[in-house]
């Protein structure tokens, strides 16, 4: 798992993965609990467009304090974050993911 940092900040402004703001829509979502009630997350965008996304959401989630990753997988860019707790989760997920 990623080590969580130890500064959070406010999570930014909406999306600018979008012109209008709106969060991405990856391609693929994978959510797990782990065993201290949190949870990781990976989050698969495919192609040019996908990895152009990929890099705003990590920026995005890098800019709120949270540990994130990007690594290539096949034709996608996984962006995988955690372990959060729920609420880190469900914010980041309805602001930025999805």
């Amino acid at each position: 798992m990623i080590a969580a940092r130890s500064v959070r900040r406010p999570l930014p402004a909406p999306s600018e993965a979008n012109p209008d703001g709106r969060p991405t829509r990856p391609d693929k979502l994978s959510i797990w609990p782990t065993e201290d009630e949190r949870f990781g997350i990976d989050v698969l965008y495919i192609g040019p467009q996908g990895h152009r996304r990929a890099e705003i959401v990590v920026r995005q989630i890098e800019a709120a304090g949270l540990a994130v990753v990007l690594r290539e997988e096949g034709s996608g860019w996984v962006v995988r974050f955690g372990p959060v707790s729920r609420e880190e989760m469900l914010t980041v997920l309805n602001g930025y993911v999805w």
